[in-house]
């Protein structure tokens, strides 16, 4: 009898641990994707890919976000030979929302992504390589900017 008090109790110690969620998405939530992204200048195909897995607009256009990307690859480790071992890809966004029916500026700010790689002796490797470092710099960088463009959209 003991026992099966003591389960019953760790089970709802357990299921009643106090955890909540800070923000829950709900279907009555219409303005959470009712934002558009415009790109302001030329950026290579791997951003403009990441862009558009990143940002779907669904159900009425209430916002307008108009960004400048800048893609930067540093070197990071210089070979004694002169020959780049590793490489750091930055990619800043610098980004306005604004509001379609006043053509007020909501929101704006500056984002930035990283990623770093390796290089290796064959150039079609780095390239590859290169080309996937670069998306997910972008993603993180559209991560952040889509979380502080939400959060202004909510308030």
């Amino acid at each position: 009898m003991i026992r099966y008090l003591i389960i019953i109790l760790v089970l709802l110690f357990i299921n009643n641990c106090g955890f909540k969620p800070i923000h829950q998405i709900t279907e009555t939530d219409s303005n959470f994707s009712n934002y558009t992204v415009e790109v302001q200048n030329s950026v290579s195909r791997e951003i403009i890919d990441e862009l558009n897995a990143s940002f779907i607009a669904d159900g009425e256009i209430n916002y307008k976000a108009v960004i400048s990307v800048n893609e930067d690859l540093n070197p990071l480790i210089i070979n004694t030979n002169g020959t780049v071992a590793k490489y750091r890809i930055e990619i800043e966004i610098n980004y306005q929302l604004i509001q379609l029916d006043s053509g007020d500026v909501i929101s704006e700010g500056t984002t930035r992504g990283f990623a770093q790689y390796d290089t290796v002796d064959s150039e079609v490797s780095n390239e590859d390589t290169r080309k996937s470092m670069t998306k997910i710099a972008a993603k993180n960088a559209f991560q952040i900017m889509s979380s502080r463009i939400q959060s202004s959209i909510l308030k």
